[in-house]
């Protein structure tokens, strides 16, 4: 190519740029599909002439334009990254994660590219790796508020609170205004009992108004602090956006949590009734009610639903379900069937379901086919053991009674640190009726995480809990990988989620499982005067009563101040009602490191 050639070439290329710049995509478009004529194989021509095909929402031809890009210049990691981003706005990540691996191997320190992939892996739940690409991108710029912010966002999904906060601290003190950063503070905040969270998020609301997140979880954090602003806040924002699917859920669970279970789900029923064939409105409804213990009333929702949109697989399920619950063994029935095969979650509702119904053979069949599928599914295992222990199935014995498995633990706590745990504890409950959708009845549970909060008392009490959690994770029997908990055994404990419950009057815990973590706990620190026996006492692997199987639990733990019962999470758990008093526990979940 001649001197004045190339001259007119880059003429023609800075045009170009400057109209994509502006937005004028057809003028870029014309001034580059003359230039693939002119200069064939430039690299510069074919990712610009990619960009724009991309924002002209033409992704077949920015695919091939990458391509052609690469094939000239295969390790531009800027190339690399933009087709990582397109392939991954067009629901590819592993091909979007190769892209964005080979653009860092380019160069390690390439910011986009580090950025880019960990944002990805964020979105695939993946926040360890993404945590290993921000940190990376913190030591190459670590004054840099996009930085920090996403590494607290990894470090909170984590369970790292403390060290979130200091990542969104660092965002902050770089750009005081990014709402992600400040929402992000303020969700730690909350998780610390830091009295910040409520600022925070009015702060974040100022940069990004009517933001529905930012509402939640303001109206969330005021009603940590008992604030009935808190309520009212979720009530004007659902009356302006009756559509919004998580404030009608949100704004049901409070009026819920508040003492209002006359009208809890008054707002969804009444914009169902003036749209009645959205269906994601119904399906809130329906958990909503089945949360509540209302089955009967959710199964009923299902079917109007039904009524309203059609054939719907979605509502078919949650019908069978509830019906079942309810104890419409016959309706329940009848819903199945409509229930699409491989429908998720259907599988081990469905065993459970003819658990109910004495079809054992067809429940087993059920369970083998949910364990193939998902191997270490905690609630296919819990009812796996609860068939094999109905059955007589020696297994049973393997999978929850093995020495160990089960045992009471006295923290290493003194009178006087017990008592003042329980203060702290107790005036930590501020709403007024148990959580929907928690095993807890009549009485109040924290929300949060409860041992990242930052008062001396519970900070004592983590301390001693992970002690006692070593202690007993030493003695489980040997690994042994066929089995869903002592497949871990040789890794380290971790606490998840850890929270407080009061329970008063006659409350008790319904029979449940744990199905996220692997151990499950109850950790004592007031309990009523035992009225008769076995009041109170926490029971152990027995079948939830709403099977009718009639199993008494594999172990019944009297309450006292300071002891603590860990237990494998697929053990069904419970705890018998008592006649008066209080009753004020801390529990956690354990996963792995």
């Amino acid at each position: 190519m001649s001197v004045t050639a190339a001259q007119d070439a880059n003429r023609l290329f800075a045009q170009a740029e400057g109209a994509f710049q502006a937005g004028q995509l057809g003028q870029a478009e014309a001034l580059l599909a003359h230039l693939r004529q002119v200069v064939r194989g430039d690299g510069n021509v074919l990712h610009l002439s990619a960009l724009v095909a991309k924002r002209s929402g033409r992704a077949a031809d920015a695919a091939r334009h990458f391509q052609e890009a690469l094939r000239s210049r295969p390790r531009d990691p800027q190339i690399l990254t933009n087709f990582g981003n397109l392939l991954a706005e067009a629901g590819q990540p592993e091909p979007a994660l190769e892209a964005y691996a080979r653009a860092i191997e380019a160069d390690a320190k390439f910011l986009p590219g580090l950025l880019n992939r960990a944002s990805l892996l964020q979105k695939l739940g993946r926040d360890q790796e993404a945590l290993r690409d921000l940190d990376a991108a913190n030591a190459a710029r670590p004054k840099q508020a996009q930085v920090q912010s996403m590494r607290g966002a990894s470090l909170l999904a984590l369970g790292e609170i403390r060290a979130s906060a200091e990542a969104f601290d660092a965002a902050l003190a770089v750009d005081p205004q990014r709402a992600t950063a400040l929402a992000g503070r303020a969700s730690a905040a909350m998780q610390l009992g830091d009295s910040e969270a409520p600022g925070l998020l009015r702060r974040a609301l100022a940069v990004r108004p009517g933001d529905p997140q930012l509402i939640v979880q303001l109206a969330e954090a005021l009603e940590a602090e008992g604030d009935s602003a808190g309520l009212e806040l979720m009530e004007q924002a659902v009356a302006g956006s009756p559509d919004w699917v998580q404030g009608q859920m949100t704004l049901a669970r409070m009026r819920w949590e508040a003492g209002r279970s006359d009208d809890f789900t008054a707002a969804l029923e009444q914009r169902i009734a003036e749209t009645p064939r959205n269906v994601s409105l119904w399906e809130a409804l329906v958990v909503s009610l089945g949360t509540a213990d209302r089955h009967a009333e959710a199964a009923g929702a299902a079917r109007r639903g039904q009524a309203a949109v059609g054939t719907h697989p979605g509502l078919a399920m949650f019908e069978a379900l509830e019906s079942s619950e309810a104890g419409d063994l016959a309706g329940a029935d009848e819903a199945f069937a409509r229930v699409p095969p491989g429908f998720p979650g259907a599988t081990v509702s469905e065993a459970r379901h003819r658990l109910r119904t004495r079809e054992i053979e067809r429940s087993q069949q059920l369970l083998t086919e949910a364990l193939r599928e998902e191997p270490w599914d905690i609630t296919a295992w819990a009812l796996q053991g609860i068939l094999w222990r109905f059955t007589g199935d020696p297994r049973n014995a393997w999978l929850h009674e093995q020495a160990g498995l089960v045992a009471a633990h006295e923290l290493p706590l003194t009178e006087p640190e017990v008592e003042a745990i329980a203060d702290r504890l107790r005036s930590l409950h501020q709403t007024k009726a148990h959580p929907l959708g928690q095993s807890l009845r009549g009485g109040t549970q924290t929300r949060g995480r409860l041992f990242e909060r930052l008062e001396p008392e519970v900070r004592r009490l983590r301390e001693a809990v992970l002690d006692v959690l070593h202690r007993h994770w030493a003695a489980l029997p040997p690994r042994d990988v066929a089995h869903p908990l002592l497949r871990h055994r040789d890794l380290a404990p971790k606490l998840e989620g850890s929270w407080s419950v009061r329970l008063t009057g006659s409350g008790y815990h319904v029979s449940h499982i744990h199905p996220r973590c692997l151990i499950s706990s109850a950790t004592y620190f007031v309990v009523p005067e035992e009225d008769e026996p076995g009041a109170g006492h926490l029971e152990i692997g027995g079948a939830p009563p709403e099977l009718g199987l009639d199993l008494p639990p594999l172990a019944s733990f009297q309450p006292r101040p300071g002891r603590m019962v860990l237990f494998p999470s697929t053990l069904y758990h419970g705890t018998r009602p008592f006649a008066s008093g209080e009753r004020l526990t801390a529990a956690f979940d354990v996963v792995t490191a």
